[in-house]
């Protein structure tokens, strides 16, 4: 390699003793002779340097990282029952003096009392809640893309032979750009990850086939019925009309058809940097 620069030097002078108009086509770095020597590759398969030789530089190449996670999953989205129901004091559509009965959230169909019965002369008609899909759990939320970068080992150029796997380089200029015909190189002593994955969501729920039984009592023990169950499916909202001397005075439900919905998954941005630290620019020599 030594040879190979002193001879390329020595015709470039010889020309121009003899023609001083002759301007070389690459201008020369300050250097006559290669001063480094770097490896780029995997870390454990970087070579030591030659002679004994303790690294000039060690860093790293990283490739621009990602912009988006992966991994994000959603659980199915669970049939609920509905609890609330309006009666009427009016057959169906109703349009009368109407009173709200609420069993609470999160109720389970079990057999719930009414704090105040709902008088026959007022139940002439029922309109029941649908039952409706649960919100889908997300995933816990995942770890960025690992970053992609290459082990750079760069050690001085004083050898006594050329290292095999080493490129011959050169320090960069002052503000890190390289000479015409040169190709720079720059790499990093630390690599700080700061990044991390936004929080997995789940979009609303679809499909699924959810239908929910309602049966309406005379009595706050559901043992006296007030009339057939009502059924009532997703996105559907009967009303159905009520002929019974008795009051309303306890509802108790069930589902009776469970098919689970499903969400879609986002794909959560990363946040954070990939802060560089530390960096080193080198200038490869022309490919002869």
């Amino acid at each position: 390699m030594r040879r190979l620069i002193c001879l390329a030097l020595s015709a470039m002078t010889l020309l121009a003793c003899e023609d001083e108009s002759f301007v070389p086509l690459i201008t020369p770095p300050p250097y006559t002779i290669p001063v480094l020597w770097m490896w780029v590759g995997p870390e454990d398969e970087a070579p030591p340097c030659a002679d004994g030789q303790p690294p000039r530089w060690e860093g790293w190449m990283p490739e621009e990282p990602p912009d988006r996670c992966d991994g994000c999953a959603c659980g199915p989205a669970a049939c609920v029952l509905p609890s609330r129901l309006t009666t009427d004091a009016l057959s169906c559509p109703g349009g009368g003096s109407s009173v709200s009965v609420d069993a609470g959230d999160g109720w389970d169909g079990t057999c719930a009392a009414l704090p105040s019965p709902v008088a026959p002369d007022e139940l002439a008609s029922v309109l029941y809640e649908p039952p409706a899909l649960s919100p889908c759990t997300p995933s816990e939320t995942p770890e960025p893309p690992p970053v992609a970068a290459r082990f750079v080992r760069v050690c001085a150029g004083d050898t006594d032979h050329d290292p095999p796997g080493f490129i011959a380089c050169m320090q960069a200029a002052s503000d890190g750009t390289c000479w015409d015909g040169y190709t720079r190189h720059e790499f990093f002593e630390e690599l700080i990850d700061d990044r991390a994955c936004a929080p997995c969501e789940c979009g609303p729920p679809a499909g699924g086939t959810c239908v929910a039984d309602l049966i309406l009592y005379g009595d706050g023990a559901c043992t006296d019925r007030v009339d057939a169950a009502l059924s009532a499916g997703l996105g559907e909202m009967p009303c159905v009309d009520i002929r019974s001397s008795l009051p309303l005075s306890a509802v108790r439900a069930s589902l009776v058809e469970t098919e689970p919905g499903a969400c879609s998954p986002n794909v959560p941005a990363v946040i954070g940097t990939l802060k560089r630290r530390e960096p080193h620019v080198v200038c490869s020599f022309p490919e002869t």
